[in-house]
């Protein structure tokens, strides 16, 4: 969800920016990264870099909540 995407945003301490703004995209909206990126204007190399990180964010979450 948008609110989940931005606690995540939060946690990771997300820039303001295209790639963030392209990174929701992807993750929310479930837009192509290609066409995310297009759509926020950066590359599609910082996009895949800022995915990489959201994801790692997302598995080191999930790795700390099965350890309760």
């Amino acid at each position: 969800t948008a609110a989940s995407f931005e606690a995540l945003a939060q946690l990771l301490r997300l820039r303001q920016g295209p790639q963030r703004e392209a990174a929701r995209l992807v993750l929310v909206g479930g837009v192509r990264q290609a066409d995310a990126a297009r759509m926020a204007g950066c590359s599609a190399s910082a996009l895949g870099n800022t995915l990489r990180t959201c994801r790692a964010g997302l598995e080191l979450a999930r790795a700390a909540i099965a350890e309760r």
